[in-house]
């Protein structure tokens, strides 16, 4: 498919770009070029949420833990 030059300044179509066409009536196109290149992972907001420590609220101590995990067993 042979793109128009003032279309591909406009959208910043370079050669060799994967360029998805979506057809939005009988004779023309919406153009949206997609970006395949590799990210880094530590950019992406929701690996930055599932690899972040969180802070510590307060201390329970290991027996009253034990305690509050049997009271939730047998509330079950």
């Amino acid at each position: 498919v042979v793109i128009d030059k003032q279309i591909r300044m406009r959208v910043n179509i370079k050669a060799g770009d994967t360029v998805l066409l979506e057809p939005l009536d009988d004779h023309s196109f919406k153009a949206t070029v997609i970006n395949l290149t590799p990210k880094n992972v530590e950019d992406d907001p929701a690996w930055k949420a599932t690899h972040t420590p969180v802070k510590v609220k307060g201390y329970i101590p290991p027996e009253r833990l034990e305690e509050i995990v049997e009271e939730e067993v047998w509330l079950e």
